[in-house]
């Protein structure tokens, strides 16, 4: 009998030991798992606010040197006036924007999410009036210098009507212009409202 209690006693400190050596290993597994998790969350917190700053950068980059370039002429551009002006468009201006795109929808604010994305597209599209008034642009010097060329009634009409379509897509242009400087202007207020120009880094979150 005393052999039985004895090697009770032994299965019960046993079991115990490896039940504590189990929860200790588990609550090990726990803990590890929970610091990863946190790490994880503080480098995508980092590596999000680093894509605003880059964001913020890229924009205000492109929009300076658009104003330095056409831009100037359609900020002057009147009513009623062609841009007779080709703009070279030879590549993709929107770099950090593209390569980070997966990026964009794990910005939890909804709203400033949306406005880059919005903005981003809005001078796509502005960019795509460019090439649109280019087409127009060779189209009225090729039918203007037939016209010189021949002085012929036919192409002094072509001409004429190609010079119509610059003076009315001109409007759209500048319209797409205006509206974009809205943008651009709200769009990097509200990023610098996030802390991009701050050399603190990303914002304990």
């Amino acid at each position: 009998m005393a052999d039985f209690n004895w090697n009770a006693d032994a299965l019960l400190s046993s079991g115990i030991g490896a039940f504590i050596g189990s929860a200790l290993t588990l609550a090990g597994a726990y803990i590890v798992h929970s610091l990863e998790k946190a790490e994880s969350a503080r480098e995508e917190v980092e590596h999000l606010f680093g894509l605003l700053q880059a964001i913020h950068d890229e924009i205000e980059t492109l929009w300076e040197s658009y104003l330095g370039s056409v831009g100037a002429h359609a900020e002057a551009l009147r009513d009623n006036t062609p841009l007779l002006l080709f703009w070279p468009i030879t590549q993709d201006y929107f770099t950090i924007y593209n390569t980070n795109a997966s990026f964009i929808g794990k910005i939890k604010d909804h709203d400033l999410r949306k406005q880059i994305v919005a903005t981003y597209a809005k001078a796509r599209g502005l960019i795509d009036s460019y090439r649109m008034n280019n087409d127009l642009v060779q189209k009225w010097e090729y039918a203007h210098l037939l016209y010189q060329e021949s002085q012929n009634q036919i192409h002094q009409t072509n001409a004429q009507a190609r010079h119509q379509s610059l003076i009315q897509y001109a409007s759209e242009i500048k319209k797409r212009h205006d509206e974009l400087k809205l943008m651009v202007s709200e769009l990097l207020r509200r990023l610098r409202k996030e802390g991009v120009l701050s050399s603190a880094g990303a914002p304990k979150r």
